[in-house]
């Protein structure tokens, strides 16, 4: 398996910082992105510590010679150890309490895909030209999609779409949702914060994915044109892989 990788953040029109955070691991076919929350201060550093604990798990991992439940123990272990540290940092601190962080992040290996995700920052595949949601959201708004009691339009203006019902530093211990699944060649997956999906509707993301096409630069800056054309009303983080 190839991999290409790019990431790509902006902090939007209406926001001083960016809270947001993203990285990859080239070596160990990993991306992953955080959203922090809980002020200027405590936003940045949780998605850094989410950030920087799960890059370093992975540094000088290969991505051949794993297998999927080795690189899902690993996942799902470097995230509860970030989630332990966030809290920890904000319970010890009052200018960082309840600080927070979503987390989404990706394991490209061998001929898989290993996918966590914890909040309602998202992952999606593009296969074969269609685009659909991996991830499930851990929020309010979420469940009510899930149980299709809301459309996705009125998921984007609902006034409870930012109650998050799982996230990182919330609690001493976090669930985190694990999935793998076969790789294809031509696959491509969007890691992203809810700085896109809440102004940029999956139909127009998935043209935006289409006119790319194999160039993943081109693709995470007409994501981020397209969020900042509908407002820009937060920090707009993107990471993007195409296997082949």
């Amino acid at each position: 398996m190839v991999v290409q990788m790019v990431t790509a953040t902006d902090v939007g029109l209406q926001r001083k910082n960016n809270e947001d955070s993203c990285a990859l691991v080239e070596e160990a076919g990993l991306c992953v992105v955080a959203d922090g929350m809980g002020g200027h201060l405590g936003g940045e550093i949780a998605s850094n510590i989410a950030i920087e604990t799960v890059t370093e798990a992975f540094k000088g991992r290969p991505r051949n010679g794993q297998d999927e439940r080795k690189d899902a123990e690993l996942l799902t272990k470097c995230i509860k150890t970030a989630n332990k540290e966030i809290y920890r940092r904000g319970n010890a601190d009052a200018a960082l309490k309840n600080m927070g962080t979503t987390i989404v992040a990706a394991v490209l290996s061998g001929d898989y895909i290993v996918t966590a995700n914890v909040g309602d920052s998202r992952i999606y595949r593009m296969r074969d030209g269609k685009l659909s949601q991996v991830s499930e959201d851990h929020s309010w708004v979420g469940e009510l999609r899930k149980k299709n009691l809301i459309s996705e339009e009125d998921a984007r203006s609902h006034p409870l779409k930012n109650i998050i019902t799982r996230a990182l530093g919330m609690e001493p211990t976090v669930e985190v949702d694990i999935k793998w699944e076969k790789a294809k060649s031509g696959d491509i997956y969007l890691l992203c914060s809810d700085g896109l999906t809440d102004l940029v509707p999956d139909a127009e993301i998935s043209r935006k994915m289409h006119a790319g096409g194999s160039n993943l630069s081109a693709i995470a800056t007409q994501l981020i044109e397209a969020a900042n054309a509908a407002g820009g009303t937060d920090n707009i983080t993107v990471g993007l892989c195409r296997v082949e």
